[in-house]
């Protein structure tokens, strides 16, 4: 019964990352626009191909028969179409996109206030009060040196949060 729990459990977790992460990641034409990805470099997989990989491990090894990796398929997949009807799709600009666009404005090494101001009036940069306002007092610009540093202090802030190492 432990067993059941705990695959329960860790299916339950894996899924849940693979859910935010198909609703981070683009369409598929989105990603063929906004992408400069290498064709022979290693690609993600699929949505769901992880947790098939998990479930099927898990009733080869008799932690769960086939009918209850099923159930726990069908239960998240279920799930998953309420929390998209709850939320809907996601906005067309993701998180790719926003790099390609920062990719840009650092090509020169900064950031300049009125580069900042010529984005489109949703993107975060726009925020006068947003995470990055601070570093564009004063000077009135974002260095790469800057920009990394608040990078990097973000990611050890999210993974602080998380629980991981980095």
């Amino acid at each position: 019964m432990k067993k059941l729990i705990a695959a329960i459990a860790a299916t339950g977790i894996l899924v849940s990352g693979a859910f935010v992460a198909s609703t981070v990641t683009s369409s598929p034409a989105d990603a063929q626009t906004t992408t400069d990805v290498a064709s022979d470099e290693a690609r993600p997989p699929r949505p769901g191909a992880i947790l098939d990989e998990v479930l099927g491990g898990l009733v080869e090894d008799g932690t769960l028969d086939q009918s209850q990796a099923d159930a726990v398929k069908a239960a998240l997949e279920a799930k998953r179409a309420e929390l998209k009807e709850e939320f809907g799709d996601r906005p067309p600009r993701v998180k790719g996109e926003r790099r390609g666009i920062l990719r840009g404005l650092m090509a020169d090494g900064v950031i300049t206030a009125d580069e900042i101001a010529a984005l489109p009036e949703d993107h975060p940069l726009r925020n006068g009060e947003g995470p990055l306002a601070e570093l564009l007092e004063g000077d009135g610009q974002i260095t790469k040196a800057e920009l990394d540093a608040f990078i990097e202090q973000r990611r050890a802030d999210r993974d602080a949060e998380r629980g991981t190492n980095g």
